[in-house]
């Protein structure tokens, strides 16, 4: 394994920096502007899960359109 390989580390070491750092992140939201979360009301599990859906949808569109488009070439 190269140098550069152990700076960046494997997919599941990055993934739980990310999941660290997003939590620790929603703490520091949580405990500085707990006056004003009454403005994220609209964040609720039912539209998260519309949106992870319409997203995914979106993305599976892109990606079959590549597809269909390198196919034809």
């Amino acid at each position: 394994m190269s140098k550069s390989d152990d700076k960046k580390g494997c997919f599941l070491c990055l993934s739980i920096r990310y999941f660290i750092f997003s939590v620790l992140l929603i703490i520091i939201v949580a405990l500085t502007a707990s006056d004003q979360l009454h403005l994220l009301k609209f964040v609720t599990p039912t539209n998260f899960a519309i949106f992870v859906l319409v997203s995914g949808l979106f993305v599976f569109i892109i990606k079959l359109l590549q597809y269909f488009h390198s196919k034809k070439d």
